[in-house]
């Protein structure tokens, strides 16, 4: 998560800055940087990505990972440059609001990346595109839970205190849940900080990385907590006693995405990337490996990967996060939240 005052009020002189001409006829090629996490994703585009479709074109790929609050501050500090060291920019879709918001993508269209023709109506934006997606569940270890949660309270039963795990870096996705199931309305995150206290001060883990995760289901750390359903299916197919759990009041969809710079130094290369990400052979590989969901309308599921990726019957509900209001109040969150895990 970031600040969005703060880009609002560094994105107003990026505004300012002089257009750079447009790129996108000229063949791509050279190196594109990009900024993205590491671990199972970073080796996710190269295997899927950066390899097979980028590198015979002579674009060579070269990955600058770390935390997502880093790279974004990296990028920040460089706005006011006219050429930067980044080209694309992977994040969380509700940053990807604030960078588009604070004007420090390239807006895109099909001239530029014409795989967005494909992309799903309800996943599309101006200035970024939905690389993958999936809904948030409760993930839990059926060997040690052997009666399935079915709503977000159930994580706060107490037979599961101390037993519960929470990603540290999207924990404003447990809060739209417990906001959506408190309030009825996934945008009011601020009005259910007492249930998120109330979780952390019963125990509840949190973890830096989405990794760490397993590891603690593994060990008995932790029973139970709120991650993608594709990571479930991820850690699944590596020999992990893990399962999914819909809540009944719906499920948030996560959906990752990635942006041009505006201060790209390779901005062919850059909307050759994001096109790239939307092929199907791509989409199919991230859906096969890691089970995120395609976003796109042309890369249809077959066979053994349909079957494991299905959505139970009845199909759960799918609520979009509201970025807008999120984006409004996420800046005293995330300083409460830091308060409240200090405390501990």
């Amino acid at each position: 998560s970031l600040p969005r005052r703060g880009l609002l009020r560094l994105g107003a002189g990026a505004a300012t800055l002089p257009l750079m001409p447009a790129i996108v006829r000229a063949q791509a090629s050279g190196r594109c940087v990009v900024s993205t996490w590491g671990g199972d994703y970073g080796n996710l585009l190269t295997a899927n990505i950066e390899a097979p479709l980028l590198q015979p074109k002579g674009i060579d790929c070269v990955q600058d990972a770390g935390t997502e609050p880093a790279r974004i501050a990296k990028s920040i500090a460089q706005r006011r440059l006219p050429r930067g060291n980044v080209d694309v920019i992977c994040v969380q879709a509700p940053a990807a609001y604030d960078l588009e918001a604070a004007g420090m993508l390239e807006p895109l269209d099909e001239s530029r990346v014409p795989n967005l023709k494909h992309v799903m109506p309800s996943l599309k934006s101006g200035q970024s595109i939905p690389h993958i997606f999936s809904p948030q569940v409760i993930a839990y270890n059926p060997e040690r839970v052997t009666t399935p949660p079915t709503t977000y309270s159930d994580i706060e039963l107490e037979q599961f205190r101390g037993k519960v795990g929470i990603l540290d870096n999207s924990y404003i996705w447990v809060a739209m849940a417990a906001a959506l199931k408190y309030k009825g309305d996934v945008g009011a995150i601020d009005a259910v900080k007492p249930e998120l206290e109330r979780l952390v001060k019963s125990g509840a883990h949190a973890y830096t990385s989405t990794e760490a995760f397993a590891p603690a289901i593994k060990s008995g750390e932790i029973d139970l907590g709120l991650v993608w359903h594709a990571r479930v299916l991820f850690w699944q197919k590596g020999g992990l006693a893990l399962r999914s759990a819909f809540p009944a009041e719906g499920c948030l969809t996560y959906v990752s995405s990635m942006g041009v710079l505006k201060n790209a130094p390779n901005k062919a290369a850059a909307f050759a990337y994001l096109n790239a990400a939307l092929e199907p052979a791509a989409q199919r590989g991230f859906a096969a490996s890691m089970g995120y969901l395609p976003t796109v309308t042309n890369a249809p599921l077959e066979g053994e990967v349909a079957q494991r990726l299905a959505l139970p019957e009845p199909a759960p509900r799918l609520i979009p996060a509201n970025y807008e209001r999120l984006a409004a109040t996420r800046d005293d969150m995330n300083e409460w939240w830091r308060r409240l895990l200090d405390r501990r």
